[in-house]
């Protein structure tokens, strides 16, 4: 099977069929006919995102899945203990086959393709994880304007690990700003905050939404649509994933960032990377772990270092994007305090 699946890759050919294939052998229901299948109210959806810039589903990952989330987060703090909360970025989670699963969820997909259609990659992913009285803000922002993105067609969703409320720093849209373009990126040091920059300063406080969300809950937005959180100065974690679906249409303009086909027919504008191995004894356990490396998707130029790939290496390569990453926020916010 694993040959099979190899050959049609390598041809460039995942297509409904082989799709389809992989997706059996994963055991879950996931091909390019599922968008009729999508429980939810599409028209009811579509409309109040077009006119809002965002929208809410309650309850879309429940049960032993958002068990596993939970846990994941909790695994990954006590992995990375010296890597910020609000940093668990695409380069710790693109290595990890659980973050995999769990983007390629069916009903995650299901909800991308009422935005974007059935043929769906992933740009980015992220835990935004905000710590009980230590949580940074996240200044007023356009995620678009962050993104190398050709065109800007793209869908975020942000799944709620945590109970997400005003006091712990929940997600705060404006709304009905998708309407408006992207604006450039300012510095910004002036508070203790995430990102390190700002599109927008001031924004109507008539139209701020606070979006509180139960774990399990999936807030849906648009790529231009205003946004930030507040830090959390409660009792609680509040925690939520980030994940940044494109259509096989869109390219990603910088060709070092690994993007992930997960649903439909490759369109070529892209170089789709192997999902993760699983690594028994290094990687968390979770249901199905034991058949995923021989149904994931692969790239036959990524398979050679994965093949070859170990504990020490992985953990190296990890620890040095991430590294990279906070380096880079941290030279953006001196670069603004000597100007």
């Amino acid at each position: 099977m694993r040959t099979l699946l190899k050959a049609a890759f390598a041809f460039g050919r995942f297509n409904t069929r082989f799709h389809n294939l992989f997706q059996m052998q994963c055991d879950r229901q996931l091909s390019t006919n599922q968008v009729t299948k999508c429980p939810y109210e599409r028209e009811k959806i579509r409309k109040e995102f077009d006119e809002n810039g965002y929208t809410i589903l309650r309850k879309v990952i429940t049960g032993k899945v958002l068990e596993e989330v939970q846990r994941h987060v909790d695994w990954l703090l006590e992995r990375y203990p010296d890597v910020p909360p609000e940093h668990l970025h695409h380069p710790i989670l693109r290595r990890d086959p659980f973050w995999m699963r769990l983007v390629s969820d069916s009903r995650l997909l299901d909800i991308a393709s009422m935005f974007i259609g059935p043929h769906i990659a992933l740009f980015a992913s992220h835990y935004f994880c905000k710590l009980p009285g230590t949580g940074k803000r996240v200044l007023w922002h356009q995620d678009g304007s962050y993104w190398p993105l050709e065109p800007m067609h793209v869908v975020s969703l942000w799944l709620s690990v945590d109970k997400a409320t005003v006091q712990n720093g929940c997600l705060r849209v404006v709304r009905g700003s998708h309407k408006s373009a992207l604006k450039e990126l300012q510095s910004c040091t002036k508070d203790n905050n995430v990102l390190g920059s700002h599109t927008h300063s001031d924004v109507n406080d008539d139209d701020v939404v606070n979006i509180t969300l139960d774990p399990g809950d999936v807030e849906i937005h648009h790529p231009n649509i205003i946004h930030g959180s507040e830090a959390n100065t409660s009792k609680t974690r509040r925690c939520g994933l980030t994940i940044r679906y494109i259509p096989t249409t869109t390219r990603c303009t910088n060709p070092s960032h690994p993007v992930y086909i997960l649903q439909g027919n490759d369109s070529k504008v892209n170089q789709y990377r192997s999902w993760p191995l699983f690594m028994s004894g290094y990687h968390m356990p979770f249901e199905g772990c034991e058949k995923w490396n021989s149904s994931r998707y692969v790239n036959r130029d990524d398979e050679e270092y994965l093949q070859c790939l170990t504990e020490k290496t992985l953990e190296e390569d990890v620890r040095r994007e991430v590294k990279e990453v906070i380096d880079g926020l941290q030279s953006q916010r001196m670069r603004t305090q000597q100007q």
